[in-house]
């Protein structure tokens, strides 16, 4: 078979799978059953713990390789127009129907390893939740809870000279600790459960603060890989973050609640104050857009150590703000949108939908 024949071959197959994808979309129990906690959920126990056996992210590595073999591609192809420039047209095309079929292969592998789990329904029945809708006395109910919580969970942490929350360890201790907030929480939620390789850090974490993004997870080596160069509150929640992802659950608003859950359900305080803290934030934020005042009032009641760690927070991302952050946050809102998220990135907020409906059950 030629080089024209695999590349048509690879990018029919990529078709295949998307209109496959389409079909099976219709029927999301079917995928949750089957696949989600089924055999997706026994092949992402099985590739975690066989890539957590390499101390570094290999998803990371891969990205590096795959970055160079695209610029070296391209260079090559350059040298062949400037030496063939009478064949410049079948060249182009050689490259374009090259690169199609590598993104088709890696599509083909990313829907088969784990991206079906965008089709499985929400998780409100796994976690016994009510998907009803809330006005905003719920909403100024639930962040004067989350107030009362977050601040009595400050009094067990440490802070440093600055008067700012750090964790009980560095970020290889937060990686070991992780999975304690999983078995915790599993003995309520069965559907936590599971063996599976620790998170792991980034190597260019400083670099990714400039992005706006505190972790990745990879569906190619199911590794939950953390940026560890942010504050500890964000490295703590991050990490369960994406060990959700690693669970299967592909929702932004998913593995930010379930990161809340684990997190509060964690034995150890910084871990809950984490939690709390995360929930707070994303409140905050729900609330500014529906009563103001009363969310101004309400912050009257913080306690002097969380204002300390929400103002650090603030001016921790600000310094970062600028072109590459909102370059990345559009790539992340294309992701989200191709995968059926229609509203992207806002959709990490709507943890809070899932936050009342939490707090309904538990009350």
């Amino acid at each position: 078979m030629n080089s024209y024949k695999r590349q048509l071959l690879c990018i029919g197959l990529g078709i295949v799978i998307a209109l496959l994808r389409a079909l099976l979309s219709a029927f999301p129990t079917v995928i949750d059953t089957y696949y989600s906690k089924g055999i997706n959920k026994w092949w992402i126990e099985q590739l975690s713990r066989l890539s957590a056996l390499f101390p570094f992210s290999i998803f990371e590595l891969l990205i590096y390789i795959a970055i160079v073999v695209f610029v070296a591609a391209l260079i090559f192809y350059s040298i062949k127009l400037i030496q063939n420039h009478k064949k410049w047209g079948s060249l182009i095309l050689q490259y374009l129907l090259n690169l199609l079929a590598a993104f088709s292969i890696g599509y083909c592998i990313f829907i088969l390893f784990w991206g079906l789990n965008y089709d499985r329904p929400s998780l409100e029945a796994d976690f016994s939740l009510a998907s009803e809708g809330h006005d905003g006395e719920e909403l100024i109910a639930l962040y004067e809870q989350l107030i009362q919580q977050v601040n009595e969970a400050r009094l067990n942490t440490r802070e440093n000279e600055q008067g700012i929350f750090i964790a009980n360890g560095s970020y290889h201790d937060i990686f070991k600790r992780a999975p304690i907030g999983y078995e915790h929480a599993a003995q309520t939620y069965p559907v936590l459960s599971g063996t599976y390789g620790l998170a792991k850090p980034i190597l260019t974490s400083k670099l990714m603060n400039y992005t706006n993004i505190t972790g990745i997870y990879s569906p190619f080596t199911a590794e939950a890989n953390v940026n560890v160069a942010v504050p500890d509150s964000t490295l703590l929640f991050t990490t369960m973050h994406e060990m959700a992802h690693q669970r299967g659950y592909a929702s932004e608003n998913e593995a930010n609640f379930i990161a809340f859950l684990t997190c509060i359900h964690h034995p150890d305080p910084d871990f809950i104050y984490a939690g709390y803290l995360s929930a707070l934030k994303y409140t905050n934020v729900a609330l500014a857009k529906v009563d103001s005042e009363s969310l101004i009032e309400l912050n009257a009641q913080l306690s002097d150590g969380v204002r300390r760690d929400m103002r650090y927070l603030n001016q921790f991302w600000a310094q970062y703000e600028g072109k590459v952050e909102e370059t990345f946050n559009s790539m992340n809102q294309t992701y989200l949108t191709l995968n059926g998220i229609k509203d992207g990135v806002r959709s990490y907020g709507r943890v809070v939908d899932l936050l009342l409906a939490y707090y309904d059950h538990e009350s």
